[in-house]
């Protein structure tokens, strides 16, 4: 493989080395030949249920599917074989201790979000035949300031931190971690994928390409750390959520030219100004919309890119001339690409000059979002497309009552799992007990303080992990807190979880494929992701066939609802329910709206992940704690919850 970017510096280099000795066999690698941790389905692998550091591909795989390794925590290191020709959507999403990767030179498709939220990784390789590129491939991977491109590779552009098409007319992404505070776009761009700016480090500063016409849907929302974003005099609109939830965003700069501003363009901007000229389209959106308007910029003069190693632009000469054969299946957006000339910059008759000032953070209220399918439409309409998660979805109102966001009135606090567990700990009186420090081990990788436990009260992480001997165990009247991957991929064939367990941690029996008897005490008040994902038991249960009634609700514990197998299309959660359960409901793609009753408190992550036509929620009355990433590609927003 011949590199665009021949050499990495400090941490990523580090992490290069890192990943080659993986590839190469060092440091417990797998093979993965026959491995039952695999679930292949044809050539496609559709599931990986082991916990191994380093993995090897099977060579008989050529699909890696959709979610195949998804929220698998313990993987630092993955070998693709050349057999491998796709990688598809969310295949790696939240694959949290993945340090590197190379996507070999067979590999032609990437899919929409495939390495999303896999925050550990630095270093990345991408081979010369990639020739469809999804969007949010990299989204939420914060160490990734840099990628290695194949030289040869005639479909993508990697410049400056940012990834584009062949001809650098589609801006796919922004790495999270580019280095620069500014981004000037280069002049090539005409279109801007969706989530191409997501949750950036360390860049403040955005220009726009004069090529682009419009900024599309969604692709500049959570843009982290940016403040100041110009957009040039050919720019004529702004569509549906362009910049919505940018916490920092101090300032818009709007042309004349722009003509046309959706009114959810600026949804969870709390402390946004737009720097317009008087008469304008700008000027009237943000009177309307109650956005304070300027007419004297407050950004940088000096707006030249930054970057380090700074490099020239490449050369374009030989790009693909059918970029439609290059562009993925998903709606993708064109890029522009950036000079090292200084770029005046006037909007109609305004210099734009100035510096921003440091903003106050927060969240817009719940009535500032409006959902996509509130907007109004003339009576003949009778369905909608609206984009969820980067999928186009369609939509009929085909039913009378149909609900679209949360009831009126009902707030929640949107935590992660470590803020969760703070506010745990301090309603129990700021004393650290067991229950405290494992909450906020679950999802985040933080270690117990075994120091500070009996042994008898807590079963350590991976403490039977792949004992193949162990059928039988008797857990001790005393254990409080089950640990992480306690008893994964062991041989248990049964398991009575008894009085006094209070906590089942992640994974802690994943892939106990032989266990199919599973009691669980109603002492039991929280389980964690993966924790029984892979046993004959729950997958039996989830294979057994629907009712139609509250036996398709599999309720554990105390008051946990684990998941669901039901079909229908408006779902009435049993009462008694207390929690919501890390993918209870997920890929349950048929779900339009569900009624929680007042005895939910709480919303596990990932609860209704992929849940794609899910437009609402009823009852809500008890709810008090969503975890981030429950709504994850529904239509429904955290922010309703605000």
């Amino acid at each position: 493989m011949n590199n665009k970017l021949l050499a990495l510096a400090g941490a990523a280099g580090l992490g290069a080395l890192a990943f080659a000795c993986v590839a190469f066999g060092i440091g417990g690698g797998v093979d993965a030949a026959g491995d039952e941790a695999f679930r292949l389905s044809g050539t496609t692998l559709t599931a990986y249920l082991g916990t191994d550091t380093y993995v090897s591909i099977p060579d008989t795989v050529t699909e890696i599917g959709e979610e195949a390794f998804a929220g698998n925590e313990t993987l630092t290191g993955v070998i693709i074989p050349d057999s491998v020709t796709v990688i598809s959507y969310n295949a790696f999403q939240d694959c949290t201790a993945l340090t590197g990767v190379t996507i070999s030179d067979s590999v032609e498709k990437v899919g929409p979000g495939a390495f999303e939220g896999c925050t550990a990784l630095a270093t990345v390789e991408i081979g010369k035949n990639v020739s469809s590129w999804g969007s949010g491939v990299f989204v939420g991977c914060d160490s990734l300031a840099k990628v290695i491109l194949d030289e040869d590779n005639r479909y993508l552009t990697y410049y400056n931190g940012a990834i584009y098409n062949g001809d650098m007319t589609m801006l796919y992404q922004v790495l999270p971690a580019r280095a620069g505070e500014n981004y000037v776009m280069p002049e090539t761009v005409e279109d801007i994928d969706a989530y191409a700016f997501w949750n950036l480090q360390n860049v403040k500063n955005v220009m726009i390409s004069d090529a682009v016409e419009s900024v599309p849907k969604y692709s500049m929302t959570n843009m982290g750390s940016v403040e100041n974003v110009v957009l040039l005099s050919e720019t004529a609109s702004v569509e549906e959520r362009a910049f919505a939830d940018n916490e920092n965003l101090m300032q818009a700069a709007i042309p004349a030219s722009v003509t046309d501003i959706d009114d959810t363009a600026f949804s969870g901007c709390p402390n946004v100004k737009i720097f317009t000229t008087r008469g304008t389209t700008a000027e009237t959106y943000g009177n309307e919309h109650e956005i304070e308007v300027i007419y004297s910029a407050e950004y940088p003069t000096d707006f030249l890119d930054s970057n380090e190693d700074y490099e020239e632009l490449p050369d374009l000469g030989d790009a693909q001339e059918d970029e439609t054969d290059a562009v993925s299946s998903t709606t993708v957006t064109t890029v522009t690409t950036v000079t090292e000339t200084e770029t005046d910059v006037e909007t109609d008759g305004d210099d734009v000059s100035g510096g921003s000032d440091d903003n106050a953070g927060g969240f817009a209220n719940a009535q500032d979002y409006i959902h996509p399918l509130d907007a109004p439409e003339s009576d003949d309409v009778i369905g909608k497309t609206v984009i969820s998660s980067g999928k186009a979805v369609m939509l009929m109102n085909n039913h009378d009552g149909q609900v679209y966001g949360v009831p009126d009135g009902v707030t929640a606090d949107v935590l992660t799992e470590t803020q969760a567990a703070q506010k745990e700990q301090e309603s129990s009186g700021g004393e650290e007990s067991p229950e405290a420090v494992s909450s906020a081990e679950t999802d985040v990788n933080i270690s117990y303080d075994e120091s500070n436990l009996e042994i008898a009260e807590y079963i350590p992480q991976r403490k039977y992990y792949q004992d193949k001997s162990l059928t039988e165990y008797e857990i001790d009247g005393s254990v409080q807190v089950i640990g992480r991957l306690a008893f994964a991929q062991s041989g248990l064939r049964k398991i009575n979880i008894p009085e006094g367990v209070t906590r089942i941690e992640y994974g802690a029996f994943m892939s106990c494929s032989d266990l199919d008897s599973v009691t669980i005490a109603d002492t039991v008040e929280y389980i964690g992701t993966k924790a029984f994902e892979g046993t004959a038991w729950l997958d039996g249960w989830k294979s057994g066939e629907s009712t139609g009634d509250e036996d398709d609700f599999l309720i554990v514990g105390d008051g946990i609802l684990l998941a669901y197998r039901g079909t229908a299309g408006h779902v009435q959660i049993p009462e008694g329910v207390k929690l919501i359960g890390s993918e209870a409901f997920k890929g349950h793609d048929e779900i339009l709206d569900v009624d929680i009753p007042a005895s939910v408190v709480r919303i596990n992550a990932e609860a209704f992940r992929n849940c794609s036509s899910l437009t609402g929620l009823t009852g809500c009355e008890g709810l008090e704690t969503v975890i981030r990433g429950a709504f994850y590609g529904t239509q429904l927003s955290e922010s309703e919850f605000y």
